[in-house]
């Protein structure tokens, strides 16, 4: 029973041993993936940020009245002035509106209106056959 009992402790031993070095690479591999899961994530972090930066300057506002194209630790110019920010009196605010209305009369014309009184007019008149034709003459 010694020879069975010790040859299957070298069997127990022989198994932990390699179960033990299964444990130990799959702890090696852990780690390699989780710092190449780190790497990963940085530069996914990175690429995102490049991303917003770039689409920023795409499609973001282009005008200088910005805050966002300040400088960090760089004040603005505009800001603290007081002239800036109050509006300027013109001319134009300065002027007074007068309004009026014009009331006209619109005379009719009639077709013999535009003629002229010292231009003779010669009205004819037509008759049926039987009739006689009358010209009268106006000055």
């Amino acid at each position: 029973m010694t020879k069975v009992s010790s040859t299957s402790e070298n069997q127990f031993e022989r198994l932990i041993r390699l179960l033990e070095e299964q444990l130990a690479h799959s702890n090696r591999q852990n780690q390699e993936l989780s710092k190449k899961l780190d790497q990963s994530l940085k530069q996914n972090e990175a690429l995102t940020q490049q991303l917003r930066h770039l689409t920023k300057l795409l499609y973001g506002s282009k005008t200088e009245k910005s805050k966002y194209n300040a400088l960090d630790g760089q004040g603005s110019l505009f800001d603290d002035d007081s002239s800036f920010s109050e509006s300027e009196h013109t001319e134009e605010q300065s002027q007074q509106t007068i309004s009026y209305t014009v009331v006209r009369t619109i005379q009719k014309k009639k077709r013999n209106d535009s003629l002229s009184d010292d231009i003779e007019v010669e009205a004819l008149h037509y008759h049926p056959e039987n009739t006689q034709v009358t010209v009268a003459k106006d000055k």
